[in-house]
């Protein structure tokens, strides 16, 4: 067993056996023993493969007491879990689950082209793919997809050179080696060769909303379309969120560029594969809520590249924070009364500003949390960016305070030109050529409009490996620093996956992933390495910093 940094909020753990049956029983046994052994501030345990993750908040993990820093707390938990007989202990018995599909056609436009490449007729494809048994190896790439092992290796086909805009949810794909289902319309490069009825993730399930979970045994079966039909399950699919206007607080007047509600994300459903998610300045969202007596993780509003332009419909308090807009002042309480527009429109500096409200805004919470997860259409306001016409309430709540005060400026996170960031190095640093990971350490790259909320893509010397490595997808974290073969690294934010397989050269530390939130196109980024101690003493000290702000402004808010 190895343990080794994922930046400074996980840990990965490498259980590798040289067998791969052999290595996901014991991912299977150490994850459920970890579960039920948990240590305060653990949030999220993903087996992948020959991998498990451990994500965990340092924070809360120094508050649990005991002695040395969060990263050595959690070594040694973790350690002496693995250390009792695991063989004594089980995981969470694995099914056999029996998955309709229909071949071909329109739900399978590329079963031909497997054809081809294996030498084979379509329907020995089909007899073939069917005949197979699959184990689901991990869950991730989007809420609910199985990474299915035990693919005939006769139908291995390379993935397609440019990926679908759409894949719909059900669709039956091959990559690589292995076999897979859509469990959600994305994007996706997977050879599409059949389509199930049956739906992988169902949010309205809050126990299992995933059909499928790491160590199940997947069996297909051909049926045609018709029968196909018998299976079809019918979606209780809850109707849309609509606020009379009477009880609404905010009308959209104009959405802006991508403007959702979030909060400091979902945390627990990463093993099947859903993203934390939540505000990409997780720092101007918890002070924008704090500067209202709001929880930390009270909903507001995010806007990226253009806010919105909203009007009230009620008096209320709101606090704006994050980038600087024209015309509209930040980092403190602003008095706003019925009928009065406000727009967030120009944004003079950053690239992610956020209101919050006083009481925080009144949305469901869906698998723990409100944001949204636009890709997944979970959370948020119908799992959706906001559009024209769209009402939203406020919790209750007042609130009474003088207006001549404001946060200190060190809670702002609105760089512009260049930034340095600080990152940890990844497990696959030394894979890298010497010139790239000096390239890494001193040369700036640029951010691209191709960036979002998932991933901060840039662009400057490519980075290159010094020869040809394979890995197999393992966890990922909010700031690991992604190589793919074009060289360009991508670091993931917010909404970013929760396993992946490209090589990461290193992870951008918690305390500086606001300085890369607030990054607009054409932005300069530079890195600089940090160990581990390091990177947690500055979160340690972040924390504690925003622990004195919000005992300041309880001094200066009145809740009612």
């Amino acid at each position: 067993m190895q343990l080794n940094p994922l930046g400074d909020c996980a840990v990965l753990v490498t259980l590798g056996t040289g067998n791969r049956n052999a290595s996901l029983d014991t991912v299977a046994r150490l994850a459920w023993a970890l579960n039920v052994a948990p240590l305060d501030g653990v949030t999220d345990i993903v087996p992948s493969f020959s991998t498990i993750t451990v994500h965990y908040d340092p924070a809360k993990v120094a508050a649990g007491g005991g002695s040395g820093a969060p990263w050595d707390r959690i070594v040694v938990w973790i350690e002496a879990v693995a250390k009792a007989p695991l063989g004594a202990r089980g995981a969470a018995a694995a099914r056999e689950v029996v998955v309709p599909v229909s071949y071909g056609g329109a739900h399978g436009p590329d079963l031909p082209a497997v054809a081809a490449h294996a030498r084979m007729t379509v329907a020995d494809v089909i007899r073939t793919h069917a005949g197979a048994r699959y184990r689901v190896a991990a869950l991730g790439f989007s809420p609910g997809f199985p990474y299915l092992l035990g693919l005939p290796a006769r139908l291995a086909t390379p993935r397609k050179a440019t990926p679908r805009l759409r894949v719909p949810p059900g669709s039956v794909g091959i990559g690589g080696g292995q076999s897979g289902i859509y469990s959600v319309e994305t994007p996706g490069g997977w050879a599409i060769i059949g389509r199930t009825p049956l739906r992988l993730f169902r949010t309205e399930n809050e126990a299992e909303p995933t059909l499928l979970r790491a160590g199940d045994t997947v069996k297909f079966i051909a049926v045609s379309e018709s029968e196909g039909a018998r299976f079809e399950e019918a979606v209780a699919a809850p109707a849309p969120a609509k606020i009379a206007r009477h009880a609404a607080t905010v009308e959209v007047l104009k959405a802006g560029a991508l403007t959702t509600v979030q909060d400091l994300g979902r945390t627990g459903f990463q093993h099947l594969g859903v993203s934390v998610g939540g505000a990409m300045d997780q720092r101007a969202a918890r002070v924008a809520n704090l500067l209202l007596g709001n929880p930390p993780d009270a909903p507001l509003l995010e806007a990226i590249g253009t806010g919105p332009e909203l009007k009230f419909l009620k008096n209320t308090w709101i606090a704006v924070t994050g980038a600087e807009v024209g015309g509209v002042a930040r980092l403190r309480p602003l008095r706003v009364e019925a009928g009065q527009v406000v727009s967030l429109a120009q944004l003079v500096r950053g690239a992610c500003v956020y209101l919050a409200i006083q009481g925080g805004f009144d949305v469901a919470r869906v698998l723990g949390g409100a944001g949204t997860l636009v890709r997944a259409g979970l959370g948020g306001l119908n799992g959706r960016a906001l559009q024209v016409g769209d009402r939203l309430a406020a919790r209750a709540g007042g609130l009474e305070t003088r207006t001549d005060w404001s946060a200190s400026a060190e809670f702002s996170t609105a760089p512009a030109g260049e930034v340095t960031v600080r990152f940890v190095r990844g497990l696959q640093w030394a894979w890298f050529a010497a010139e790239s990971r000096r390239a890494f350490l001193t040369t700036p790259f640029r951010v691209t409009p191709r960036s979002d909320r998932m991933g901060l893509r840039l662009e400057g010397v490519a980075l290159r490996l010094d020869e040809a490595h394979e890995m197999a997808s393992e966890g990922v974290g909010f700031g690991s620093v992604q190589v793919p073969s074009d060289g360009n690294p991508i670091v993931l934010m917010a909404d970013r996956q929760t396993i992946g397989g490209y090589p990461k050269v290193g992870h951008v530390i918690s305390v500086d992933l606001p300085l890369l939130a607030q990054a607009r196109a054409g932005d300069s980024v530079r890195f600089a390495e940090v160990n581990v101690a390091e990177a947690q003493s500055l979160y340690l000290k972040q924390e504690q910093d925003l622990a004195w702000l919000a005992v300041g402004l309880r001094a200066k808010l009145r809740l009612t």
